[in-house]
């Protein structure tokens, strides 16, 4: 099973709303702390992380490429050595780094997996797992 570390250092392309701090690194006010990197609504292929949209105070998208450091609060991808990239270079890079978005969604597959199989009610089935697997692996 995938875990957080099959991830990390990882190159993966993603967006987020509003541009990247230039401090490299997002605070969650929930947690009142900063996260591992800069916090993406997107990477790869995988869902769009509607809390990170639904809070995001703009509604322009910024794209960037970096390196997956690890999760933030909302249980999105952070990402550090990043650099910002245009739309077109994003969709381009999107494909080159698919092997990298497969890994994510195995990531987050396998961690819902290991929950529900340690008793914890997550409204997932097994089947419903595998369905968001399979839909979101290219």
């Amino acid at each position: 099973m995938a875990t957080l570390q099959d991830i990390i250092g990882k190159t993966i392309v993603g967006y987020r709303y509003g541009i990247a701090p230039e401090s490299g690194y997002s605070y969650n006010t929930r947690e009142n702390e900063r996260e591992c990197g800069v916090s993406m609504a997107q990477v790869g292929f995988c869902k769009e992380v509607q809390s990170f949209a639904v809070s995001a105070q703009v509604d322009e998208k910024y794209y960037y490429i970096g390196e997956i450091a690890g999760t933030g609060g909302d249980d999105e991808i952070c990402l550090v050595n990043f650099r910002q990239i245009s739309e077109s270079e994003y969709i381009k890079l999107r494909e080159e780094t698919k092997e990298a978005s497969n890994a994510i969604v195995d990531y987050y597959a396998d961690r819902k997996l290991r929950l529900l199989y340690n008793g914890f009610c997550i409204g997932m089935t097994e089947e419903e797992i595998e369905e968001f697997r399979n839909q979101y692996k290219k």
